[in-house]
């Protein structure tokens, strides 16, 4: 079976994994915490990061910061076709009302001009990468009300860009995932980026039990047990260091996708924004008049191929319901329908890509 994905682990991080267990600094403190998070500040040019044990815990942090820094807040203006846990973190403290935006067929991310008719002053909106294509938040920003504070999920968009800047480093918040699927990896974690100085002192406290920085085990905040460990971040770095080999290699598999793919009558791609760069997380296909993901789903697994469908809607999740509006969702459902997400892992072969995008031509025409 060819697996959807796997992470790639270079010698390095294998041997500072070893290191930070034979030093015994094996919980949320030690020497690779503080050398990842210098390494991410460098890399994304964001004067403040903090790690943390998952995408969502991370994505929760936005929320609470959120709340912070603009108390009056209440209405989150939201994709309606992304992974649960760009939502479930805002619904935690239940303060915010989620608005959803049906999705554009195009970008697969949130339609911008049924945004631009809802949007009200004094409002927040969560721009999500969905499967890796970037918002162009700089732009977006522009053309919405002042009064818009922006936060981003870059959860699936890590060295995405728009106007030549980094996914996530141009809003109030901005949440990272490192689960095992993600472009770097320590099994599970995150990180948490903001230009905000007071906003991260804000967040830095909670995600260490709400402790005091000046009096040890003085309470101050209802805080969380949210920390990074040092083997984590072990992990990490090693692939930070060989982020270059790691990027190459997707952008050679996302480039023979896109050319043999977009070649398939009835496939089409995601649309990519103006001055906008994928960050190349995962491969989408959308085959037009697709009964169902499932149905291809099961078909690319007869022939030993892994693969995913596309996020389904807000109202298909029971628990999100009193948010959703069913009516409003028209392209997102569709998309859930005729999507599917292909086999992306770095060390994917040309011969294996070869192989999936045959199969694709065999499902396209029986």
């Amino acid at each position: 079976m060819i697996p959807i994905y796997k992470p790639y682990l270079p010698k390095k991080s294998l041997e500072y994994a070893h290191d930070a267990v034979t030093s015994t600094w094996i919980s949320s403190q030690g020497e690779y915490l503080e050398r990842v998070t210098d390494k991410l500040k460098t890399l994304l040019k964001a004067p403040h990061v903090q790690l943390v044990n998952t995408g969502t815990a991370a994505t929760h942090l936005v929320a609470r910061g959120l709340l912070h820094k603009h108390p009056t807040v209440r209405k989150l203006f939201v994709p309606n076709n992304v992974y649960v846990a760009a939502w479930n973190p805002f619904c935690y403290d239940r303060k915010l009302e989620l608005v959803p935006v049906d999705a554009d067929i195009n970008t697969w991310n949130f339609d911008i001009r049924e945004l631009k008719n809802k949007i009200e002053d004094n409002c927040a909106v969560l721009a999500v990468h969905n499967i890796g294509n970037i918002i162009n938040v700089p732009k977006l920003r522009e053309e919405l009300p002042p009064s818009t504070v922006f936060l981003e999920d870059s959860c699936e968009g890590f060295m995405g860009t728009y106007d030549n800047k980094y996914a996530g480093t141009q809003s109030l918040l901005a949440s990272f995932s490192f689960f095992g699927n993600k472009i770097i990896t320590s099994g599970e974690g995150g990180a948490v980026v903001t230009d905000d100085k007071e906003v991260f002192e804000f967040i830095n406290i909670l995600q260490g039990q709400g402790q005091s920085k000046d009096t040890k085990y003085l309470h101050v905040e209802l805080g969380y047990n949210y920390r990074m460990t040092n083997v984590q971040a072990a992990l990490l770095l090693g692939q930070l260091e060989e982020l270059s080999v790691i990027l190459k290699r997707k952008k050679n598999i996302f480039s023979y996708y896109r050319k043999e793919l977009s070649a398939i009558e009835s496939v089409t791609l995601q649309q990519v924004e103006k001055n906008t760069i994928h960050s190349n997380w995962m491969m989408g296909i959308r085959i037009k008049g697709n009964p169902s993901s499932e149905k291809i789903c099961r078909f690319l697994k007869d022939k030993g191929i892994d693969s995913r469908p596309m996020f389904y809607p807000m109202s298909f999740h029971k628990h999100l319901k009193l948010y959703a509006n069913p009516h409003n969702e028209r392209v997102a459902t569709l998309l859930s329908k005729e999507c599917v997400i292909l086999p992306s892992f770095p060390d994917l072969s040309v011969e294996e890509c070869e192989y999936i995008v045959n199969s694709i031509k065999e499902y396209v025409l029986s």
